[in-house]
């Protein structure tokens, strides 16, 4: 068995940073004077995006 099977690859460690990241952005910007009226909807869809992610690298073995 391979132990790095269950490392994340350069790609998937990138793509959950970024998922991660505009998580936080968009809480950031929900609390701010100018937050957009559609605010609170980008934040649900990037929160399952990163949710549905982590929940696909976990099947497949990775460790997070």
């Amino acid at each position: 068995m391979n132990l790095d099977s269950d490392k994340l690859t350069p790609f998937q460690e990138n793509e959950l940073q970024w998922l991660k990241q505009q998580v936080d952005r968009l809480q950031d910007s929900k609390y701010t004077k100018d937050a957009a009226i559609n605010i609170e909807r980008d934040l649900w869809v990037a929160r399952e995006e990163l949710d549905v992610f982590v929940r696909n690298l976990r099947k497949a073995g990775k460790k997070i």
